[in-house]
């Protein structure tokens, strides 16, 4: 699951906006350099910006849109 929220906004940060990894096209998936942790950029219909990035958290890929 991906997990995505706005960090601007306390409702969006209470009420995350959850989409599962198979609705979604990842375009890449990568080590952070600094810190070690995996993201991954990805497409949703729901997003027609172009590709956002999410880092995984130890349960969910986070994705904030701040």
């Amino acid at each position: 699951m991906i997990k995505v929220f706005n960090s601007a906004y306390r409702e969006s940060i209470e009420q995350p906006k959850m989409i599962p990894l198979d609705e979604v096209n990842i375009v890449s998936q990568k080590i952070d350099y600094f810190n070690g942790a995996p993201y991954i950029l990805f497409e949703h219909k729901d997003y027609p910006g172009g590709a956002l990035r999410a880092a995984f958290d130890g349960t969910y890929w986070s994705c904030d849109l701040c």
